[in-house]
């Protein structure tokens, strides 16, 4: 990532900006990966913590909301392997992943990484909740 410099032109400052915004969704999504991996293998416990929430906390700086989205998207991962290959891949970024856990199963998880691929973040977070409450209704 390019250090900050101040007074660029418009062009420049939108270029800086737009690339600094990319190289934070690799990380995030590289992090929910790490994070799966250190929970799944338990290796907070090598590092000195006696569970994942303390070591969230402690040493990533984590919030206790952060913390839960984290653990339920590294959990349902290992069920929805596509998911976790698109992921990994960089063809979803982990906050439509975060969404697309909430709604979809091994008969689904494909139509999901499409519809996730094709919508904005916002219409996602809306017809997943269609979708959960029309699960619900059929309950």
């Amino acid at each position: 990532m390019s250090e900050f410099v101040s007074n660029l032109p418009a062009a420049a400052v939108d270029a800086h900006l737009r690339a600094a915004v990319a190289e934070l969704r690799r990380a995030e999504q590289s992090a929910v990966l790490w994070f799966a991996e250190l929970m799944r293998r338990r290796l907070y416990r090598d590092c000195g913590y006696s569970s994942i929430h303390a070591y969230a906390e402690q040493v990533l700086g984590f919030s206790r909301n952060k913390t839960f989205q984290f653990i339920h998207l590294a959990e349902s991962l290992e069920h929805l392997p596509q998911l976790q290959d698109s992921l990994t891949r960089g063809e979803l970024p982990w906050t439509k992943a975060r969404e697309v856990v909430k709604v979809a199963t091994a008969q689904t998880e494909r139509q999901w990484i499409e519809e996730a691929q094709q919508l904005n973040s916002r219409t996602l977070e809306t017809r997943v909740k269609e979708a959960r409450l029309s699960t619900r209704a059929l309950l």
